[in-house]
């Protein structure tokens, strides 16, 4: 956000910004209350700091809440957001939501939403699975065009 409003060094730009799994939290949104990543983020980001009533509420890890800034803002032009089906951490809903509440800001830019067969970081573990190779190949291509 901070690079669509200030000047970067030497007047570079960031073209593209890949969205692997981003683990926001939005309202109404399940997720497992008692993971990992939820009490990690209870721990970095404390109600209380913020004047908020609830952590979720944090622009910080809620890019959709009021106290964000408008996504029509976003300091790139292009963005690609992966999500994994079988993902036991973030659940599809979350890239989805993202999605449309970027398209929603009027942001002008391109949006390439990707969804694989796998769950979360598989294709650390699985590199050769082809859902692995057509992720990878995406980003690439993402990344090249």
């Amino acid at each position: 956000m901070r690079a669509g409003k200030e000047n970067l060094n030497n007047d570079m730009k960031i073209i593209g910004s890949i969205f692997a799994y981003p683990y926001f939290l939005f309202p109404n949104v399940e997720i497992d209350e008692e993971g990992l990543a939820n009490k990690v983020w209870g721990y970095i980001c404390p109600p209380l700091e913020f004047g908020l009533l609830s952590p979720i509420d944090s622009p910080l890890i809620n890019p959709l809440s009021e106290k964000a800034q408008s996504l029509s803002e976003l300091g790139c032009s292009r963005i690609l957001v992966c999500m994994g089906k079988k993902d036991d951490i973030i659940p599809i809903e979350i890239g989805v939501r993202f999605v449309e509440g970027v398209k929603e800001s009027g942001w002008e830019g391109e949006v390439v939403y990707l969804e694989v067969d796998g769950g979360h970081s598989f294709q650390m573990y699985q590199p050769e699975y082809y859902e692995a190779k057509r992720m990878m190949k995406c980003y690439a291509n993402f990344i090249h065009r």
